[in-house]
């Protein structure tokens, strides 16, 4: 698993117990799934913040990604909502996923990203 950012410390299981938390996302929602890439950044305020998993299906292999922001107002909660992909979409110019306005190297946390999605054809 790929982790970057405010969630680079975590270890594989807090990554999980942190998206059921944060997320509130139903525990086994989440359990279906395979975390490739865990990305979140937010900022001291909370505002301008945000995240990126990238997912693949347990038993499918299907990759899904859930992008989420965080203001000052609100966090994450209600955000975990993976839609489906393809190694090609995510390889494509119309992939995108937005760095929060605190990350200190988005286009490195983005390169990174990219490196992962190539290993993956």
């Amino acid at each position: 698993m790929l982790k970057l950012s405010d969630l680079s410390g975590f270890s594989d299981e807090e990554i999980v117990q942190h998206i059921i938390d944060s997320y509130e996302a139903d525990p086994e929602a989440v359990k279906k799934f395979e975390v490739l890439v865990a990305y979140e950044s937010v900022g001291s305020w909370g505002c301008d913040s945000s995240s990126f998993f990238l997912l693949r299906e347990i038993g499918t292999g299907k990759l899904f990604e859930n992008h989420g922001s965080h203001c000052s107002c609100s966090g994450f909660e209600g955000q975990f909502s993976p839609t489906e992909s393809s190694v090609n979409y995510l390889q494509s110019e119309h992939f995108y996923f937005s760095c929060g306005g605190y990350e200190e190297d988005g286009e490195c946390v983005q390169q990174k990203v990219k490196e992962l999605i190539s290993s993956l054809e």
